[in-house]
């Protein structure tokens, strides 16, 4: 048992102390990527998803969305909302953006070709609300009325399962 203990303190040693001091040592002397172009590692990017997705979840608690998130018209109206201040970033019914899939670090999430069955409209809600720190992703809390938000949030969550006329606008938009 005496024997394992010089093992553990230098794993330790190294995971808690040596490891941070070396990315520390890389970050200041400018050895590390910091542009926008380069791809993000598959860990980098998990991990960033893991952390965001368990970060809205909490600060979408006890939020209660005040539009029905089956509403046609609602839906319709955040479509249009996202068409013209969301698109530009996240992609169109005619495909992806074409530098916010490729020229952000992290890329953005192009929602239309990435499903996100997962996102509620509350998380959606508190993304836009908020924004998303170190990713590009702006609050939009006084630059758009919290009604306009929702409908979003609502367009966002459920862009996979729209109601049929609402869906046969959103593909009709990219004949546009």
């Amino acid at each position: 048992m005496k024997r394992r203990w010089p093992g553990l303190l230098a794993a330790f040693v190294i995971g808690a102390i040596l490891l941070p001091a070396v990315l520390l040592l890389l970050a200041v002397t400018g050895r590390l990527a910091s542009d926008a172009r380069s791809a993000p590692p598959g860990w980098e990017e998990a991990a960033g998803e893991e952390a965001l997705e368990h970060s809205l979840a909490h600060r979408a608690e006890g939020l209660t969305n005040p539009i029905a998130a089956n509403d046609s018209a609602a839906l319709s109206a955040g479509m249009s909302v996202y068409s013209d201040n969301c698109a530009g970033c996240h992609g169109g019914s005619s495909g992806p953006s074409r530098w916010g899939s490729a020229n952000f670090y992290p890329r953005v999430p192009q929602f239309w070709q990435q499903q996100h069955d997962d996102l509620t409209p509350a998380e959606a809600f508190v993304a836009i609300r908020d924004g998303i720190r170190y990713s590009g992703m702006g609050a939009w809390q006084g630059m758009m009325s919290e009604a306009d938000m929702w409908r979003v949030a609502n367009f966002v969550s459920r862009m996979h399962a729209l109601p049929p006329a609402v869906d046969a606008e959103w593909r009709a938009s990219a004949a546009q």
